[in-house]
Order: C-alpha cells, then sequence, then structure tokens
C-alpha cells in the first residue's frame, strides 16, 4: 500500500538502471569488507571500504530524498 501526502508522492519501485545501480553499490561493499581482511590484503582495501560504503550510503539516501523505499 502506498500513502500519498499532497505534494510527496512515494515510489515503490527502483527502474532497472537504479536496481542494477544499487546491486553494484551492494557487490562493493561485500567485496572490499572481505578483501580487507584476507592476509594479503592491498595496503588500500580499507580505504577502499570505506569508500564503498560511503557510495552506497550516499545512493540510499538520495533515492529516498526521491521518494523511493529501499
Amino acid at each position: 500500500m502506498v500513502l500519498r501526502v499532497m505534494g510527496d508522492e512515494r515510489k515503490d519501485k527502483l527502474s532497472p538502471a537504479l536496481q542494477e545501480e544499487y546491486r553494484f553499490l551492494k557487490q562493493q561493499v561485500d567485496f572490499w569488507m572481505e578483501a580487507q581482511h584476507r592476509r594479503d590484503a592491498s595496503p588500500n582495501a580499507k580505504n577502499r571500504y570505506w569508500n564503498a560504503k560511503e557510495d552506497l550510503t550516499r545512493f540510499v539516501s538520495n533515492r529516498r530524498k526521491e521518494g523511493h523505499r529501499i
């Protein structure tokens, strides 16, 4: 059920392109989370993990501002 308030339109689904971007960003977070804990981890794996988390957080925040439910 979608609740509508005057001037506030909620969008249930992301477009296919946004769904793919969301999936990619989640994969990056997962990849770098595991990569930073490997014994042979890249020296900048922790930074890449942090950046991936920030990118995902920013994406979700922006989509929620647009009215999407994520």
